[in-house]
């Protein structure tokens, strides 16, 4: 099965889309005791940005009970163009881009041909097609280099507070993701699992696990 045409497929049947409906849920655990949880409930028009979300979040952080729920309506702007010319400035190596230049550009190039080789796709016999991508099937460089570029965002403060950073800095870690495709190469589902460990400042290990699903209805 050629993986790239039905990548290809894929992405211009959703790109067309002029609605997604959906729901997506997630929850986190820290030495097996669960930190945090959320739903939303979406419903996302493409051409105008216009969204609708129920949202629904759990976090117990450091003895710190927190729930919230929200309906909450937005429009986001459509920001293609800025993406277009972020990739031209990557691409002539400005580093104010934060790509690192050349060498940026090889390493991204290299990243994503790697995970396209461990991608797999399992025909069904309804003509659905599974994709997944285990962490076991991608090389070990490839691996560490993921892990730097977690830690990176932490330290850097894009992963945000609390347990989000703790889970994008991690010592090591192991995930599998599965992609379900249906006949019109409309993505049906997505399945995110996430095991990793992290060392703190008393030098004591910790484990992390994480499970996230998308639905599209």
């Amino acid at each position: 099965m050629n993986k790239i045409k039905l990548l290809y497929d894929v992405v211009i049947t959703m790109r067309n889309k002029e609605a997604l409906h959906g729901v997506l849920t997630a929850e986190a655990q820290k030495d097996r005791v669960n930190i945090f949880t959320i739903r939303n409930e979406f419903d996302k028009n493409l051409q105008t940005g216009r969204t609708k979300a129920k949202i629904s979040t759990e976090i117990d952080y450091e003895g710190k009970m927190v729930k919230h729920e929200s309906n909450t309506e937005f429009t986001l702007p459509h920001s293609g163009e800025g993406r277009h010319c972020e990739f031209i400035k990557s691409m002539h190596g400005d580093h104010s881009a934060g790509c690192g230049g050349f060498k940026g550009v090889l390493s991204k190039l290299n990243l994503a041909l790697a995970i396209l080789n461990a991608l797999q796709a399992e025909e069904q016999e309804s003509k659905s097609v599974v994709m997944s991508l285990n962490a076991d099937d991608l090389p070990e460089d490839t691996k560490k280099l993921l892990c730097e570029k977690m830690n990176q965002s932490s330290s850097c403060g894009h992963a945000g507070h609390g347990f989000i950073k703790e889970f994008c800095s991690v010592d090591k870690f192991d995930f599998l993701l599965k992609m379900f495709v249906n006949k019109k190469s409309e993505v049906e589902k997505i399945l995110i699992t996430f095991d990793g460990s992290k060392s703190d400042g008393q030098k004591e290990q910790h484990d992390l696990k994480a499970t996230a699903e998308l639905s599209f209805s």
